[in-house]
């Protein structure tokens, strides 16, 4: 596997984290997410970053699957995607952020229909489509928390 892939596919190391590395993965994402200037609350931005580290990761996937196994825990360029697609376009408050990750953390364990059925996907595909479905159960999930009155402003 070619080093760009590689390091694409373990979010830059992430994915060799030794427990949990799907959610080391995760908070890598909100690192980024949170710390790149001008990309919290763009939903511009982030849907740029959004396509195109999806469309890098499904090859990216496919050749780490060769040394890691079907979605090996070193991958974890699909949850940095998901839990993109779970915050994108709202600001980066330590609230926000939080109700995102469980979030997308809860529905990428659950795989609720049809995240489960899509990892029978072929290659990158099979690694990436099931963390999009959570991406968007979580960001619905998140936008109807953060609407409750109490946390409206955090």
């Amino acid at each position: 596997m070619n080093a760009f892939y590689r390091v694409l596919a373990t979010g830059c190391g992430t994915g060799f984290f030794p427990v949990a590395s799907g959610t080391a993965g995760s908070l890598f994402a909100l690192a980024l997410y949170a710390a790149i200037p001008g990309f919290a609350g763009n939903w511009t931005a982030t849907a740029v970053a959004i396509v195109l580290v999806a469309a890098l990761s499904v090859p990216a996937a496919s050749a780490a699957e060769a040394e890691f196994g079907h979605d090996g825990s070193p991958i974890v360029v699909d949850e940095i995607v998901g839990q993109w697609i779970a915050i994108a376009g709202l600001a980066a408050t330590p609230v926000t952020l939080l109700v995102a990750f469980v979030f997308f953390r809860a529905f990428d364990i659950v795989k609720p229909f049809p995240a489960g059925r899509s990892q029978n996907l072929p290659g990158g595909w099979g690694v990436l489509v099931d963390d999009v479905i959570a991406g968007v159960y979580a960001a619905i999930a998140t936008r109807l928390v953060l609407a409750l009155p109490m946390l409206r402003g955090m």
